[in-house]
């Protein structure tokens, strides 16, 4: 009985990932189609290169 009900689960929560897999592209789809980015943003240790001319790397501890 537990296994069968862990199946189910399982089943419903792999078609709950593939729906948010479909509702995120569709909405890339929409905001490329009114011409926004579409593109995850740069990390901050690249998009900020002040920084490292400063001789700041990352986290300092200390």
């Amino acid at each position: 009985m537990g296994k069968m009900f862990f199946n189910i689960v399982a089943t419903f929560a792999e078609f709950e990932a593939d729906l948010l897999k479909m509702r995120t592209r569709e909405g890339m789809a929409i905001a490329k189609a009114k011409g926004k980015i579409v593109a995850r943003q740069k990390s901050f240790r690249i998009r900020d290169k002040s920084l490292r001319n400063w001789g700041c790397f990352g986290l300092e501890i200390g």
